[in-house]
């Protein structure tokens, strides 16, 4: 757009550069110089003085503030001009000065500014020639009014380029601002991703280890057999934990090795609710009782939602194995038509006795925000009973995401309305 047009410069009176001073200096001498021209034969004039010389310099200084009062700056040179004309004195040399500031307005306002300018120049043009000659030639009337048009059209065809240049550079600059945003935004995005991958497998891993490494110490003298199931154990999570974190890690490095070779582990699968019973049996090996329930007719899932379901379910299950201390644990997983809802309870020291603090940080945030991702609803809290719970519920119609299923039995309808993300 070249909407740059309509407005002069800001500065009020700025600063005039060396180009500035050294076309009004070659205008005014050609403008004092004219005084001096005479068309012999032709009129009578009157001699140069004082007033000549001032009123003649008046066709020319003004240029020096045209860029910011372009306007301004051709009325009041076509008044010295026509002054000049009026009280006959040669005034040949004012109208290039008339021109020129014809020429900054066209070139730096808008359509109808400039439309306007024209207008009152070739108007000024028409006075000035009839009072300099009051025969003067119709063909000399319209070769100059041909003449001023030519250079405002010239103008116009100037300024246009400039402000397409301009507004291309602008749109450019825009597109590569938004551009560092969008970017910005997808590493934010992929990192609280990863972090997230991260503290789920870091924090399960490592619990199901640290239990079962404890549980091997108190057996070994008095239960060798159970002592080295116990580190079997161990060594198989932190295989598994390995895995995961390759997986991980190959997310951020390129997709083949330095010698071209595919890196091994990079595509290896997410998991996701198919994988949930692996997880749980994890889980009792490490000596936390946990019971699985299945309600409605398991349906295949985004693989986003199948693996934000899995993370739910691996982070309260981790903390209930760090901070619940002897207790049971429950899962439930219910399909419906509209929803899929998650929950896991036990029965261990709830919100009441639990210190401040205890069971809130990264991982109860990684699952808001999982399920927060795709338009569902978290209550994590202590039970109304002993122990505490995670429910979830993610929609799984974007058409109706209203129309769920109750809640499980002895969950308010409202604990969930009040923890919407």
């Amino acid at each position: 757009m070249v909407h740059e047009l309509g407005r002069d410069a800001r500065q009020p009176w700025p600063r005039p550069t060396v180009l500035d001073l050294a076309l009004v200096v070659l205008l005014s001498v050609f403008a004092v110089g004219g005084l001096y021209f005479r068309e012999l034969g032709l009129r009578e004039v009157r001699d140069p003085d004082v007033w000549g010389v001032l009123l003649a310099l008046l066709t020319a200084v003004p240029l020096l503030w045209r860029g910011a009062h372009s306007l301004r700056v051709l009325v009041a040179v076509s008044a010295a001009g026509l002054l000049l004309a009026g009280a006959h004195y040669e005034s040949a040399g004012a109208g290039i000065g008339q021109i020129v500031a014809l020429y900054a307005v066209a070139v730096g306002r808008s359509r109808v500014p400039a439309a306007v300018a024209l207008g009152f120049t070739e108007s000024a043009t028409v006075v000035w020639l009839a009072l300099r000659d009051s025969d003067v030639v119709f063909l000399d009337v319209v070769a100059n009014l041909a003449a001023i048009f030519a250079v405002w059209a010239f103008a116009r065809s100037v300024g246009f380029r400039r402000a397409y240049t301009a507004e291309l550079e602008a749109r450019a600059e825009r597109l590569e601002r938004t551009r560092e945003a969008d970017t910005r935004a997808a590493i934010a995005e992929e990192r609280g991703r990863i972090a997230r991958e991260l503290h789920d497998v870091v924090a399960h891993h490592v619990s199901v280890m640290t239990v079962q490494a404890s549980a091997a110490q108190r057996m070994v003298a008095r239960n060798p057999d159970r002592a080295k199931e116990a580190m079997a154990a161990v060594e198989q999570t932190g295989r598994g934990a390995l895995v995961e974190m390759r997986r991980l890690v190959g997310i951020l490095r390129d997709t083949t090795d330095a010698v071209g070779g595919p890196n091994e582990g990079h595509n290896a699968p997410q998991p996701g609710l198919d994988q949930l019973d692996t997880l749980v049996t994890q889980v009792r090996e490490a000596g936390l009782p946990v019971e699985l329930s299945l309600e409605g007719a398991p349906c295949a899932l985004p693989p986003g939602i199948d693996l934000a379901a899995y993370r739910i379910v691996q982070e309260a299950l981790t903390n209930t194995l760090k901070h619940a201390g002897p207790a049971e644990a429950r899962v439930l997983l219910r399909y419906s038509r509209t929803e899929l809802l998650v929950r896991v309870a036990d029965d261990g020291r709830g919100g009441s006795t639990a210190p401040t603090g205890e069971r809130t940080g990264h991982g109860l945030l990684g699952m808001r925000e999982r399920v927060s991702l795709y338009g569902g609803r978290l209550y994590a809290g202590p039970r109304a009973q002993d122990g505490f719970e995670v429910l979830a519920r993610i929609p799984l119609s974007a058409t109706n995401p209203t129309d769920t299923a109750a809640p499980p039995d002895g969950v308010a309808p409202d604990r969930l309305e009040q923890t919407r993300p």
